[in-house]
């Protein structure tokens, strides 16, 4: 009678082996995808970016001022204490800081977008994008967020905007810092990009240093700023202080050419 010789099976170390092998293999096949991935989320946020800029300069020619920021639980709208906007204060207060620093007013702009459940509009990271308007005026006549406030202001030799944008976060970002490398803004735009870093001064001068404000259905609290200097550059992946917050800004002297090729401004 012939013998039928026993197969030999795999042992647990060679399914093993198996297995690390397929796993490095997919490892360098999902890196270059999640690079992708986040290059496409760049790509969005900034183009939103640039979206929100143009639909702030439409606003801005259609209502002859700026919008307010809105807060969590207002429906993606402005903030204004008074809806023509002549009151004073000419943002609410109850804003994120002093009614000048929020988030952006997407329905005010008639913008379209993924909203969270506050009404924020939100960027490819799950964060809502945010906006802060100059707090500069003229005794409450020249202001940018005033009916035809930007025209009381008499153009650029008027009100100046009081937002810094820097690009040297220690010697111009900082109370008392000099300016020379800063650029005044009318207001600014930004995404905090994949994530809020706790070792970062650069992000938290963007978004963090005034704490936080409160969500109104239940989300983590919103990482806020507390005043009107704001850090741009590219992004630094590695090392200490890594920042990958992607932000814009108003030039007031665009924003009265904008003005004045609609026709308005003229005396």
């Amino acid at each position: 009678m012939m013998k039928i010789p026993m197969q030999k099976g795999f042992t647990l170390i060679e399914i093993a082996i198996v297995f690390i092998i397929i796993a490095v293999l997919l490892s360098y096949t999902f890196m270059p995808l999640r690079a992708q991935l986040e290059t496409a989320n760049i790509k969005k946020a900034h183009a939103k970016l640039v979206e929100i800029e143009e639909a702030l300069y439409g606003f801005a020619i259609a209502n002859n001022r700026l919008p307010c920021p809105s807060v969590p639980g207002n429906a993606g709208l402005s903030n204004p204490e008074d809806p023509t906007g002549t009151a004073t204060p000419h943002c609410n207060s109850s804003a994120a800081i002093g009614g000048y620093i929020g988030f952006v007013p997407s329905s005010s702009l008639g913008l379209k977008g993924e909203v969270n459940c506050d009404g924020l509009l939100m960027d490819p990271w799950g964060h809502p994008y945010m906006y802060s308007i100059s707090n500069s005026n003229d005794s409450g006549s020249g202001d940018f967020v005033v009916f035809e406030g930007i025209k009381d202001a008499g153009g650029p030799t008027g009100v100046t905007p009081d937002i810094k944008v820097c690009n040297d976060l220690t010697a111009n970002c900082t109370a008392g810092g000099g300016i020379a490398s800063t650029t005044k803004a009318v207001a600014v735009i930004f995404s905090m990009g994949t994530r809020q870093r706790a070792n970062s001064g650069r992000e938290d001068e963007n978004a963090g240093e005034g704490g936080t404000v409160p969500s109104t259905c239940g989300l983590p609290a919103y990482k806020i700023g507390n005043d009107a200097q704001y850090y741009a550059a590219q992004r630094i992946e590695s090392g200490n202080n890594q920042f990958d917050d992607i932000l814009i800004w108003i030039s007031p002297n665009i924003l009265y050419s904008k003005l004045l090729q609609a026709g308005h401004l003229l005396q």
